[in-house]
């Protein structure tokens, strides 16, 4: 019985199972669809998208160089410099269809090319308001190719190769080339502050008649703004000012086009807000607050009033532009600080373009309104010199007065000499004239600052 058992028991056994099944035929193991025991598995190839950069830095000289691949379209520039660290608009002589990725290669000549991805070029259709089509450059149907070209400093403003092409099965298909000239932005900032730099040094060392005490004295734009009186002049100040800042703005734009930029409608506007209004200042200070003819001529017979028109000694301070007679005016105050705003904001939105910069016209009226206002204020102020000239003018009356007495005395003879024409019948009006001639000449001394010796306070015959 027991052997029995164990004869059941092993006949049920997997091992007697599987010796007692049939054997199957053998099929060899296929390469192709099994990896080798052990590999990694191999990602399958992913399909090529146009959107996908073509190249790199290490294959461009046998992909762009060699001249190999199809010919694209013509590129077309409207400057003549390449403006590299910011957008640039090209045209492409090749009609836009909106289905292509273009991308862009800068050949400077370095080890390497600087390459530039798809967020970095962006293609559109031209339009009518382009530069290109308004000068007859390219076509309505055209394409234009918006570049984000990196500030390239190496061989500034020398020729360079720029590419741009397009992709097909992961290699580049169409392929355009110009020759160029790459301007960096660091470099031609630079060189346009060293040329206003430069202007304004010429004009600081031009207008001096004798040099200032100390070296920096040159560099003062309260002297160089200075009015013939020697005192600071705030409509000079402000020409000065947005004259350097259009100037610098010019000469950057020159740099890195190598094209004179045009000026917009507002910049204009601005330069003439302040330019005439420095000129009608300058005129009601000529009318008001200047001697007449007159006395002018009086004084510089008498010796009162040096030849020269400006004073040989500039005394010019800060005060000047915020003081009228030495009280604080809030119309210069005004006009100045809304000068510095507008100047801040030309320089801000000015450097990207200056032909199309426009200031709101809200502060365009300011800075105009403030002008009017300036220049009411100095109508109806007050001023000590319409007195003075009042004064003189009393005190050339009385000068004749004395000499028609003295001629009179003398028998109708002109006297030699004062001496001789200061007699008891001319003694009152003597007198007369010499206590108005100290008054007038401390009068006098109070405006201009020009002493009048004593010996220079007697009459005139």
């Amino acid at each position: 019985m027991a052997v029995l058992l164990n004869f059941v028991a092993h006949a049920q056994s997997p091992a007697a199972q599987d010796s007692a099944a049939p054997a199957e035929p053998s099929v060899a193991p296929t390469t192709s669809s099994q990896p080798a025991p052990g590999a990694a598995p191999q990602p399958a190839r992913r399909r090529h998208d146009a959107r996908d950069l073509c190249i790199t830095q290490e294959d461009a000289a046998s992909e762009l160089l060699n001249r190999r691949r199809q010919i694209g379209g013509r590129i077309i520039m409207d400057t003549f410099l390449l403006p590299s660290g910011s957008n640039v608009d090209i045209g492409l002589d090749e009609p836009f269809t909106g289905s292509e990725y273009f991308f862009a290669a800068l050949d400077v000549g370095a080890a390497a090319p600087v390459i530039m991805d798809r967020p970095d070029v962006k293609a559109r259709q031209a339009a009518d308001t382009d530069p290109m089509v308004k000068k007859g450059l390219i076509g309505r149907d055209r394409t234009i190719i918006n570049l984000r070209v990196p500030d390239v400093r190496d061989a500034p403003w020398q020729r360079a190769q720029l590419y741009v092409f397009t992709c097909q099965g992961g290699s580049p298909f169409k392929v355009s080339e110009a020759s160029v000239r790459v301007s960096p932005a660091l470099y031609s900032s630079a060189l346009a502050w060293l040329i206003v730099l430069l202007g304004y040094l010429i004009a600081a060392f031009a207008f001096r008649a004798t040099p200032p005490p100390r070296w920096y004295g040159y560099l003062d734009p309260i002297a160089m703004s200075a009015g013939a009186d020697g005192k600071a002049s705030l409509g000079k100040l402000q020409i000065l000012m947005f004259s350097l800042i259009v100037f610098g703005l010019i000469t950057y734009f020159l740099l890195r086009t190598g094209v004179l930029t045009d000026i917009s409608s507002t910049v204009l506007l601005l330069l003439g807000i302040t330019g005439i209004g420095s000129t009608i200042a300058k005129g009601t200070d000529n009318s008001r607050t200047s001697l007449t003819p007159e006395n002018r001529a009086w004084l510089l017979r008498k010796q009162w009033l040096p030849s020269q028109l400006n004073p040989g000694n500039i005394d010019a301070h800060w005060r000047d532009l915020f003081t009228t007679e030495g009280e604080f005016d809030v119309y210069r105050y005004q006009s100045f600080i809304f000068s510095l705003v507008v100047g801040g904001a030309l320089i801000i939105g000015g450097v990207t373009q200056l032909s199309s910069f426009d200031i709101p016209q809200t502060l365009l009226g300011i800075l105009g309104l403030s002008q009017i206002v300036y220049i009411g204020g100095k109508l109806v102020t007050p001023t000590s010199m319409a007195d003075l000239n009042k004064s003189i003018e009393d005190l050339r009356q009385t000068e004749k007065k004395f000499r028609a007495t003295a001629i009179a005395a003398t028998g109708g003879v002109l006297p030699a000499d004062l001496a001789a024409a200061v007699v008891p019948a001319s003694q009152a009006a003597y007198d007369d004239y010499m206590s108005l001639a100290t008054d007038v000449a401390t009068l006098f001394t109070a405006q201009t600052g020009i002493a009048v010796p004593a010996a220079r306070l007697a009459p005139s015959l």
